[in-house]
């Protein structure tokens, strides 16, 4: 099968991941990233994770930030719609 049929019949099957889908991924992955740092004896590895929990951190309060504003623009939105209205 090619490249294009098989990208195609993915992402055609595919749904979109909700936000809360997002949160909860990205929290289940800071919560290992912390298992790796407080249970591992390799000193690269705590390292490795703590420079992953860092950034991950860092992505998780952009999603939230960006989620913020989504819902204060749909809210505003609305109330500009209900104006037209009214």
């Amino acid at each position: 099968m090619s490249e294009y049929n098989s990208s195609f019949k993915r992402n055609r099957s595919r749904k979109a991941i909700e936000m809360q889908d997002i949160l909860l991924r990205m929290t289940d992955a800071i919560n290992r990233l912390e298992e790796i740092i407080m249970t591992s004896d390799d000193e690269n590895k705590i390292i490795n994770a703590s420079n992953a929990l860092s950034g991950m951190c860092s992505r998780i309060s952009k999603v939230y930030e960006v989620h913020d504003l989504q819902k204060r623009l749909e809210a505003l939105e609305e109330r500009m719609e209900l104006r037209r209205v009214g």
